[in-house]
């Protein structure tokens, strides 16, 4: 039996979110005929729902070089599932007493490697001529405020994804200035059983933006990025890294933290419209003679009312976010449901104060966030505020993998904001940071390296949930 990849939904069975749950199974090789089968793999998988609908998406990869993907290449591209989401609350099962399918608990697939990107197609770009570089990747769904569905056009879900396809191959020098953005539509379709009218209504359609805010964090080679800098502190485990021989130095030099590209994290829907951020490189002029670079945030804000009339998105707002001296990454939006209402972006803040070492030598990674609306070209009153402020550097032991070799530094990929209803106005966000000293000396050995339980001997981020009323 091949090894095979599932991707688990659990549905509480009630309003507790502790459980118990209902548990369900969808494998990566539902399609015999793709390819790559049966050994695919389902990686960075992102969730919304709309009234009929549970919407999954996951960027699909062939796991064999024996079976190759889409065109011989090593990656086919996004895929976009919808459950009836009534089946999964009810916890029905998916097979009958008899062992055939449940016509109660349907499923639409749009399998969006086929699908003609700008660039080409996943199995032949129109530069390299390869398999698997321009594919469609990373089409997150969006998730609005509970009960703040779109009920337009039979029932709709949205999605958007950025295009910086070659940020896969070293030949990436420029970045990208487009965006697309996708709905599924007649998703009530997936109530009839045995989804008997899905043929006929439900459509998964998208509009290409040309021209919006550029971006530009190619992601390497290793899927690391670009490295963001951290204020310089005790890396323990770095130290033992440069004694076991791996280093000239004392210890294992830093390899900063990873920005991982700049495809989306999370997309948030509210106030007739979508929100979504990536991680860009930003260009900081304080003098003619002094400019400095750093990782900033782009982030887009697109109509979908105007896709309920018309079928068309509007592009309502866009603008960068960045941090004098210092770098972010991950960053996320979420948004209030009143209209014109406010948004915050969250994001790792960390930075070593760049050439003059500003703010005391910089941030370790700390959860930062900011205020803004739909049409501020940015962030309210141009602040920064630090939710939870990291203690030391990042001294996982991604920063050493591989040393004396090339490093592959990783962070993040989790940031996440949701506006709650019934809070009070709460928004509440997630985002990594360093939540403790770093112990150093005798008090960290790798026969004992949890700093007295504050941290892994291998791992000394921690997650930070925050709230806040916009």
């Amino acid at each position: 039996m091949s090894n095979a990849c599932y991707e688990g939904i659990a549905v509480t069975d009630g309003k507790n979110p502790f459980g118990p749950y209902h548990v369900y199974f969808s494998s990566a090789d539902y399609n015999p005929a793709e390819p790559g089968y049966p050994s695919l793999l389902n990686d960075f998988a992102k969730i919304s729902m709309t009234r009929d609908a549970f919407m999954m998406f996951y960027d699909e990869f062939p796991l064999l070089g024996s079976l190759p993907g889409i065109g011989g290449g090593f990656f086919n591209g996004a895929q976009e599932l919808v459950f009836r989401k009534s089946a999964l609350e009810q916890g029905l099962p998916t097979m009958l007493s008899n062992g055939a399918p449940n016509p109660a608990v349907t499923v639409a697939i749009e399998n969006m490697g086929h699908i003609r990107t700008p660039d080409g197609t996943c199995a032949r770009d129109e530069v390299l001529h390869q398999g698997g570089i321009t594919c469609w990747v990373a089409v997150i769904p969006a998730q609005p405020p509970a009960g703040q569905f779109d009920n337009s056009r039979g029932g709709t879900g949205f999605m958007l994804g950025s295009l910086d396809f070659y940020g896969f191959v070293p030949l990436a020098t420029s970045g990208d200035n487009r965006i697309a953005a996708w709905a599924w539509t007649g998703l009530s379709a997936l109530n009839s059983a045995g989804c008997a009218t899905c043929n006929a209504t439900i459509r998964f359609q998208g509009q290409l933006f040309r021209g919006v805010d550029k971006y530009y964090d190619p992601e390497a080679a290793n899927f690391g990025g670009i490295s963001a800098p951290q204020r310089v502190g005790p890396i323990p485990l770095g130290d033992q890294c440069g004694a076991a021989g791996l280093s000239s130095s004392a210890s294992c030099p830093e390899g900063g933290l990873a920005t991982n590209g700049d495809n989306l994290t999370q997309v948030s829907q509210a106030q007739g419209q979508i929100w979504a951020a990536t991680s860009t490189q930003i260009a900081q002029t304080y003098t003619r003679a002094n400019a400095e670079i750093h990782m900033g945030a782009v982030y887009w804000v697109l109509g979908t009312r105007s896709f309920d009339s018309t079928g068309k998105f509007t592009l309502t707002g866009q603008g960068y976010v960045a941090a004098k001296h210092e770098d972010l990454t991950m960053p996320a939006m979420a948004a209030t449901p009143s209209p014109g209402g406010r948004a915050i972006m969250l994001f790792t803040l960390s930075g070593n104060g760049g050439p003059i070492g500003a703010d005391h030598g910089g941030f370790f990674p700390s959860t930062a966030f900011g205020r803004l609306t739909s049409t501020s070209n940015g962030l309210l009153n141009s602040t920064i505020n630090i939710a939870a402020m990291g203690r030391s550097p990042q001294d996982g032991f991604t920063e050493y993998q591989g040393f004396p070799g090339p490093t592959r530094p990783r962070w993040g990929d989790y940031s996440w904001g949701f506006f709650v209803p019934g809070s009070g106005g709460r928004i509440y966000f997630a985002n990594e940071y360093i939540q403790y000293p770093n112990c150093t000396g005798a008090s960290f050995t790798l026969a004992n390296a949890t700093c007295d339980g504050t941290r892994n001997g291998l791992a000394n981020w921690g997650t930070s949930v925050n709230y806040v009323v916009p």
